[in-house]
């Protein structure tokens, strides 16, 4: 049965040439920062195994959380610490002893900011705070830090593909509610084949037998196994968790 949409979303079917595209088709209308899109909490399905863990901040006042100055690393053998690497630190705000199953959800990964080695010896490490989302605390645990360039093209605007329906997941501090420039995550990833720069329709079921209503558009930026981040570029509503992503495909679906 040929599955019918909402005639507000009409307007947003018009291709983009890459070559005519204006940050805002890309990124959406504010400026979004590599920073805004790496501070954006992680869906996950299985608990994170630390190897470096922060065992807090190098002060004298007993203070376990910080936003600039220097921590303390413990070291562990063959943890390949060296002067001037630098560091995501990161924790799992989900209570790991209600971590959900595969298929029930997920736990929510913040990155709490990244830092630089800089002083090593044969039991620490101490190393600088460079960037924060909100404080580095101790018990935080540290992965290797990658440089993340957003894209400045996506692909081009066609008819959104409905027999590949994802759900809206969380964004930065759990936020489940959005508007144009956000960022939050959607039930698609590198196993299902997508790809940084792919443009996806939002829809929003009210499961009453009535048609999807079109909520906006987004772009993804950053993606991973089973989940990636897309930005809001289009929103004629209040996007919200639980709504409908479906890619736009290049061969048009009707």
């Amino acid at each position: 049965m040929r599955i019918r949409v909402i005639a507000t979303a009409v307007a947003a079917l018009t291709a983009a040439p890459v070559y005519a595209q204006s940050p805002a088709d890309v990124t959406g209308p504010l400026t979004l920062t590599p920073k805004m899109v790496m501070c954006t909490d992680l869906p996950v399905t299985e608990k994170p195994i630390p190897r470096l863990v922060i065992a807090g901040p190098h002060k004298t006042d007993g203070r376990t959380a910080m936003s600039d100055g220097l921590i303390v690393i413990n070291r562990t053998p063959d943890d390949g610490l060296a002067l001037g690497q630098r560091y995501t630190a990161q924790r799992l705000i989900t209570d790991p002893k209600r971590f959900p199953r595969m298929s029930e959800g997920y736990g929510d990964l913040r990155l709490s900011g990244w830092v630089t080695v800089v002083a090593i010896d044969h039991n620490n490490a101490l190393a600088s705070i460079d960037e924060t989302c909100d404080s580095v605390e101790t018990g935080d645990f540290l992965e290797p830090y990658v440089e993340l360039v957003l894209p400045t093209t996506a692909s081009p605007t066609m008819y959104p593909d409905f027999d590949d329906r994802a759900n809206v997941i969380f964004g930065a501090d759990n936020r489940v509610l959005f508007g144009a420039g956000d960022v939050f995550s959607i039930e698609r990833g590198t196993a299902h084949g997508v790809a940084v720069g792919q443009r996806y329709a939002i829809y929003r079921d009210f499961h009453n037998n009535l048609p999807l209503v079109y909520m906006g558009d987004a772009v993804v930026m950053t993606v991973g196994e089973n989940t990636s981040k897309v930005a809001v570029t289009v929103a004629v509503d209040g996007i919200m968790m639980g709504d409908v992503a479906v890619p736009r495909r290049p061969v048009s679906k009707q």
